[in-house]
């Protein structure tokens, strides 16, 4: 969780044009009884972003197809579910908190700039998705132009056909 903070020493502030964000523990016990806590930003308090705020998700109908369309072509398909992964993204905004006793002793009551995405922020899909865009450009894959939650890259088979 360390990761998603910086977190400030005492007697330095943060940026002018932060915004303060209220963040609390969420903590889950599923049905088959395993646990889950979640550091999470309290979204509803801050303003609206003026951009979309959506992540997408590869649809079930572009995964049929994408799937048949490997099984006629002899193609091999590489899928992934990349999880954690969301916590990973830089947050476009500028945020700050204060840190409670999940931060532990030495940190307690300093604030700390919010500098990863955190669940509960409005532009956290939006924040995520360019992530992941700039994270597949660099491994050379394409968004589909049908669906651009399916992203492709050309691979030599075996035989030599791309």
């Amino acid at each position: 969780m360390k990761i998603a903070f910086d977190i400030l020493e005492d007697g330095h502030d943060v940026e002018p044009g932060s915004e303060y964000l209220e963040c609390y523990m969420i903590f889950n016990v599923k049905m088959c009884f395993t646990r889950k806590a979640r550091f999470v930003a309290n979204g509803s308090k801050t303003r609206d972003p003026n951009i979309t705020t959506y992540t997408g998700v590869v649809s079930r109908e572009t995964v049929q197809i994408a799937l048949t369309y490997a099984a006629l072509n002899g193609l091999d398909l590489m899928a992934a579910d990349i999880k954690n992964a969301y916590l990973q993204a830089p947050i476009s905004g500028k945020y700050w908190t204060r840190c409670g006793p999940e931060f532990g002793s030495e940190h307690q009551g300093k604030k700390a700039r919010i500098v990863r995405f955190l669940y509960g922020t409005k532009s956290a899909g939006a924040d995520f998705r360019n992530h992941l865009q700039d994270c597949m450009d660099l491994l050379g894959f394409t968004s589909c132009l049908a669906d651009p939650d399916l992203w492709m890259r050309k691979a030599m088979s075996d035989k030599g056909i791309e």
